[in-house]
């Protein structure tokens, strides 16, 4: 069974109201919130992380293998992708 780290990068910033992230921000998900993340960002981005993690891939991912949230206020995109350890 797979089992992926998944990375979690702020790669665009439409409004931030909350000045609670900037482009780059990097973060390795897991079952609880990283250090520094919104939880609201978090909530929003674990559901795909938790099928991305067991899963080689998704039907929602892009050619790339990584796929793009937004958090729930709608200011900051986010994109997941495995951590493929070798």
């Amino acid at each position: 069974m797979a089992n992926y780290k998944i990375k979690c990068e702020v790669v665009k910033i439409l409004a931030n109201k909350f000045n609670c992230s900037k482009v780059g921000d990097t973060f390795v998900l897991g079952p609880r919130t990283p250090a520094g993340m919104c939880a609201r960002a978090f909530s929003a981005v674990y559901p795909a992380s938790l099928a991305m993690r067991f899963a080689d891939n998704i039907s929602w991912e892009g050619a790339d293998g990584s796929v793009e949230l937004t958090c729930p206020d709608q200011d900051v995109v986010y994109r997941l992708t495995r951590i493929k350890e070798e």
